[in-house]
Formats: structure tokens, C-alpha cells, sequence
């Protein structure tokens, strides 16, 4: 398709919206992945399409390490998020970076062969990459304990729909449903969680251990296939 056929369907697209708009009381954008984002048409002074930035990974000033009365403290958000309700980053099993595609070709360990059975605190931890020594990915027992040993409400923060988690402690983290990435796309946004541990899978090498729940507030430990990207929630002592 030629440059000038991209202007002309660009022109077409922005006269639409400008005219829907001038009759419309709010504009709704729909997501890959099943988002919808709403936006009050007296609001909006222009549609500008940009390229992705990338999320900053370095740590946050606002992180806190929340003390849920268990084995190890919680941040109050995810790897890659300014605020506890934001999805933040997306990462493949022992990758630390991003990408735009997810699958086989593009993982790190494709033929199971490099990386090991734990990568909490290793350099293969994005957590440990993004944040520093003091914090990494939890353990399968340390995500257990969550499992087990909280009180999970489904609700929404900021409207961002997740899981309030609450602990022996009386504190809570919240925890977006942020869905997963497969290929270039994005699932589930919304309505299921899907959570890094650095475990891998015992039996299987293609798979990793993962926190996962759903909009009913059920939760459990499932197997996650290393090359699916999901976001990541750091622990520290």
C-alpha cells in the first residue's frame, strides 16, 4: 500500500471520528486483549497515533515492601508499573526485557538447555534486573504462601479490575488482572491474572510455575508456558 493511500485512509479515519465525535457523548477504544477504555468527547482535543514507548524498569520511588505477615515482604506493585494499579511489564520466563512478540522463536531458551530450575536472584530474574539485589522474583513455596495463606476479594482499583490481596498482618497489595501475551497479542485483560514465580516446572522444561486467578477471586499455582509473557510481582526479605 502506497504512502499516499496511508494519508488518504489516515484522512478518512480522523473525519470519521471527528464527526462521531460531534454527535457522540464519549468515545470507547476496545484493546487486543479485551480492554475498553472510555473517553468523554468534549475531552478529547486530538487522535494522535505513536509508537509504544517502552515501560521504565529501573525501580520506582513509590515502591513500598508490604509486610503481609509472611515469609517475605511485598511490593505494592509490578515490575515496569508506576502504581499499584497500573499492568506494568510483560516478561517471558527468564527474560528481563520486553518484547513485541512472544512465542518460540523470539524466547531466550528455546531448547530448555540454558536455564535452570530457580532463577530467583539470578540475572535471568527480571525483577532482580529492574530493581536491584534487594528484591527478585518469589519462589514457588513464597507464592503458595500467598495462595494459602491470604484473603483474596476480587475488585477494581483506579477501574482497573484485580485482586485485593489481604494478609496475616491486616495489609493488602493489590494485584491488576493483567492478562498474559501470546504472539503478539494480548488475552484476558481484566477478568484473569497471571503471575512470574522463578520456578520452573518440575516436569516439564517448556513450562514454569505461575500464580494464576480469575474475576472470581479463585486462585492457585498452575503451569505457564515459559515462552507466554506475564507480569511480575517482587519480593524481598
Amino acid at each position: 500500500m502506497s504512502h499516499s493511500t496511508h494519508r488518504i485512509l489516515l484522512f478518512c479515519l480522523l473525519s470519521l471520528v471527528s464527526s462521531l465525535c460531534s454527535v457522540a457523548q464519549s468515545l470507547a477504544v476496545y484493546s487486543k486483549d479485551g480492554g475498553r477504555y472510555d473517553y468523554a468527547t468534549n475531552d478529547i482535543d486530538s487522535i494522535v497515533f505513536t509508537e509504544r514507548e517502552p515501560l521504565p524498569l529501573t525501580q520506582p520511588e513509590n515502591v513500598e515492601a508490604v509486610d503481609l505477615g509472611l515469609s517475605v515482604r511485598w511490593a505494592n506493585c509490578n515490575v515496569g508499573a508506576l502504581r499499584p494499579s497500573d499492568s506494568g511489564a510483560f516478561f517471558a520466563w527468564g527474560e528481563t526485557e520486553e518484547k513485541d512478540v512472544y512465542d518460540w522463536n523470539t524466547y531466550v531458551d528455546a531448547d530448555c538447555t540454558e536455564l535452570c530450575s530457580s532463577i530467583s536472584g539470578t540475572l535471568n530474574d527480571a525483577a532482580y534486573v529492574a530493581w536491584g539485589e534487594q528484591w527478585r522474583l518469589p519462589s514457588l513455596s513464597e507464592m503458595q504462601e500467598l495462595c494459602d495463606r491470604c484473603t483474596w476479594t476480587w475488585g477494581d482499583e483506579d477501574g482497573v479490575a484485580g485482586c485485593r490481596v489481604t494478609g496475616p498482618s491486616g495489609a493488602s497489595i493489590f494485584l491488576p488482572a493483567a492478562g498474559v501475551r501470546q504472539g503478539s497479542d494480548g488475552y484476558l485483560n481484566a477478568s484473569y491474572g497471571s503471575y512470574l514465580t522463578g520456578t520452573a516446572d518440575a516436569t516439564n522444561c517448556y513450562y514454569s510455575r505461575s500464580l494464576v486467578f480469575y474475576k472470581d477471586a479463585s486462585h492457585w499455582i498452575d503451569t505457564s508456558l515459559r515462552d507466554y509473557g506475564q507480569v511480575a510481582r517482587a519480593v524481598r526479605r
